[in-house]
């Protein structure tokens, strides 16, 4: 069973890949196909984006749409909800990905089986977490093998940027600069984060990538 730290690490690590493709990159990236299975690691649990099939750059007129070819949203359980409606990607909907595989490195379970859910409940990871939100029982969701070991505030506060992330609404999601930051954060007190440059974006991560170089933290 892997433990906080390394599933911090993970996060923490592949929010700044994707951060970089969103806000750093130039020309800048929408994946349009975040899940667990694209997340690759090395031995050292060093993660590495991959699976970039779908991917688009955006366009430079107009920079935070990117049509959908084919009907290809990406895999269950991690596919925006705005995207069935719209068949339009934003650096949003890679945003609501993300937050889905942050769900499953907090709570154990996978994007579209979850196993502490009721056996009646046929829907996917998200609208489980969204179930016990709405009871406040948010605390269910919690992998059991890390509850109690002294990082409970961690879990919350991981748990409540992943919750963000998938938010109905795509304007009210953070962007993945903002992710990353606020992740970074969390793992601020373990040995796995090293100085370094990034760029701080002035848009609100659908617009131009122009920004000011800051020193971040980071994996």
């Amino acid at each position: 069973i892997m433990d906080w730290p390394t599933r911090l690490k993970i996060g923490i690590g592949a929010a700044r890949g994707l951060a970089w493709l969103h806000h750093n990159c130039n020309p800048r990236i929408i994946h349009r196909n975040i899940s667990s299975k694209c997340i690759l690691l090395d031995a050292d649990f060093e993660p590495r984006i991959s699976e970039f099939g779908l991917a688009r750059l955006m366009n430079p007129i107009d920079t935070h749409l990117s049509t959908f070819v084919n009907g290809e949203f990406g895999d269950l359980g991690y596919v925006a909800p705005e995207y069935t409606r719209t068949l339009v990607a934003t650096p949003k909907g890679d945003v609501y990905s993300f937050g889905t595989v942050l769900l499953e490195l907090v709570t154990g379970e996978r994007a579209t089986h979850i196993s502490k859910a009721p056996e009646d409940f046929k829907g996917n990871l998200v609208e489980w977490i969204t179930q016990l939100s709405g009871k406040a029982q948010l605390q269910d969701a919690l992998d059991k093998s890390l509850v109690g070991k002294g990082v409970n505030e961690e879990l919350f506060q991981f748990l409540k940027v992943a919750c963000n992330c998938v938010g109905p609404i795509a304007k009210e999601r953070p962007t993945m600069f903002e992710v990353y930051q606020l992740l970074r954060a969390i793992g601020e007190k373990y040995n796995f984060t090293i100085e370094d440059d990034m760029m701080m974006p002035t848009d609100n991560g659908d617009g131009d990538a122009s920004g000011e170089l800051i020193v971040a933290r980071g994996m």
